[in-house]
């Protein structure tokens, strides 16, 4: 075989494997601009990707009634058929898109995969992710099943955060009554972050308590490092006001979180690793964590907490430096609240539909990059 033939085939080689061989198992994440909208109201979805190789494939099964508005993706990479919309991904790692809610309210559910471009498909997180639709998002406080409304500690108050929003990836909200010497469970179904509840004993009555919870984009603004090993999700989590979740006012607190089961496989770490931090006091404490069961996607996990404000899911590595950032002082209330209003549940997309020329494309993209090298020789 002459040198040229010889070189074409080694790089004809290189560039199928480059394209055929994703360095590791493709992930989504789906966050919502507002987890309440009013009918007929706009709202963006955004959906970070990694790890789909040369060219991926998002499909979302949208649920009755929703309509989609806008992408800011290229208009030949997006497909509609009936409820299920396709993205082409090339190179991205984050898109949003623009939604229409219908005009009859409840709780809807949004599923969807991501496929990379050996057609291994993986479910954009989280699983269960729903948007509400009310035309009081005030009903909340109809909807308080934590018993009487007490009003003797002056107020707990709505929740406020210390975070800027513009690191806030995705939150949700939780009102109960706080009444002394019971037992007070945040919980928080809708799934858009890794926090499934908050609990602690009261010992002050505080009326009507507002507790948040928010995933982060980056490490928070208010931490001037994180602790060493690999990251899972950095969260805030704000119960009431004023510094109402003190030693003096609540004890035996807890927080309930999960961690999805292909992220500690990827990393290599078991559950018996996974650990939950506290950032109090300039310093971050490792807290007392323990499984507490699980479904098909995540594993469940308690931690014993002290107090409120950032935390981070850390799991052990080899070496991971602190990160440094600026430590702010930025509070920002926050009126948001959520309903409880049922709907019906919405299937996973089939998975079988496919962006016509999504094979195509990607052999192009190779034969072209090929030919470049070649004519340059």
């Amino acid at each position: 075989m002459k040198r040229p033939e010889l070189k074409f085939v080694v790089i004809l080689l290189l560039a199928l494997a480059l394209v055929t061989v994703p360095a590791s198992a493709c992930s989504a994440e789906r966050t919502f601009s507002s987890i309440s909208v009013s009918p007929n109201q706009e709202f963006k979805v955004t959906v970070n990707v990694a790890n789909y190789g040369a060219a991926g494939q998002v499909l979302e099964k949208l649920p009755a009634g929703f309509t989609l508005v806008s992408s800011t993706l290229p208009e030949r990479a997006v497909t509609v058929n009936g409820s299920e919309v396709s993205f082409l991904l090339m190179t991205e790692t984050s898109f949003s898109y623009t939604l229409k809610s219908p005009e009859t309210t409840g709780t809807y559910k949004i599923v969807g995969l991501l496929r990379d471009i050996n057609k291994t498909e993986s479910t954009i997180l989280p699983a269960d992710c729903s948007i509400i639709v009310s035309n009081s998002v005030s009903q909340e406080d109809d909807d308080d099943d934590s018993g009487g409304g007490g009003g003797g500690g002056g107020g707990g108050g709505g929740g406020a955060s210390a975070e800027p929003q513009s690191n806030v990836a995705a939150k949700e909200l939780s009102k109960k009554s706080v009444t002394s010497g019971e037992r007070v469970r945040f919980e928080f179904p809708q799934g858009a972050t890794c926090i499934r509840y908050v609990e602690f004993d009261a010992k002050k009555s505080m009326g009507k308590v507002t507790t948040i919870v928010e995933m982060l984009k980056e490490q928070s603004k208010l931490v001037s490092g994180l602790p060493e090993g690999t990251i899972y999700k950095n969260v805030n989590i704000w119960v009431g006001s004023g510094g109402i979740a003190n030693s003096n006012n609540i004890a035996n607190a807890v927080v309930g979180f999960r961690v999805e089961k292909n992220w500690l496989k990827n990393c290599g770490a078991d559950n018996t690793s996974v650990t939950l931090w506290n950032y109090n006091n300039k310093a971050w404490s490792k807290l007392e964590t323990k499984g507490v069961g699980g479904d098909d996607t995540y594993v469940f996990f308690e931690s014993k907490t002290p107090g409120f404000g950032p935390f981070t899911i850390v799991v052990p590595s080899k070496s991971t430096e602190l990160k440094p950032s600026k430590e702010t002082d930025t509070t920002t209330p926050t009126t948001e609240k959520t309903v409880s209003n049922p709907a019906a549940d919405e299937e996973k997309p089939s998975g079988k539909s496919s962006i016509p020329g999504f094979e195509s494309a990607v052999a192009i993209g190779v034969i072209g990059a090929v030919y470049q090298i070649l004519r340059r020789r």
